[in-house]
């Protein structure tokens, strides 16, 4: 295994620092080698993460920072974002697939991030916050 290489940044919680998020992930998805089927669900995934960052965790509050790292082993694409708030369970969502959650505006990223990424899990931060955890396995890529 190689030493991993890390793209990262931290940004006030305001939705208009999605295009500088975005970017990041474009860079770490060309220099992993990402095919472009995987960079664009690692882009849905990880976007999805940073918004629910901002706008769950950190209430839009801009004094709030978000956080986010990419690393990649040669193996292992592995994300981290991190932010400010309260936190939650992951447990507890509601399943935006049951018939009484379908119309609901909100519950689908999560989803999306536990149906794409091999693992995903969510821990309180030292010093207050929550760091979500994802890691999506790429071992047949030859970089």
């Amino acid at each position: 295994m190689r030493p991993a290489k890390t793209f990262e940044l931290t940004i006030p919680s305001k939705l208009e620092e999605l295009e500088s998020i975005q970017k990041l992930i474009a860079e770490a998805s060309l220099a992993f080698g990402l095919s472009e089927d995987m960079a664009y669900w690692m882009e849905l995934t990880i976007s999805e993460s940073v918004i629910n960052a901002i706008r769950h965790g950190n209430q839009f509050d801009p004094s709030k920072k978000a956080r986010l790292a990419i690393s990649f082993d040669g193996e292992n694409v592995e994300v981290i974002v991190e932010d400010q708030g309260e936190g939650f369970d992951l447990e507890e969502l509601a399943d935006p697939t049951k018939a009484e959650n379908l119309l609901k505006p909100c519950g689908r990223g999560i989803l999306i991030i536990r149906s794409f990424m091999d693992e995903v899990s969510l821990t309180p931060k030292e010093g207050g916050g929550t760091r979500l955890h994802m890691l999506k396995r790429v071992p047949d890529l030859q970089v």
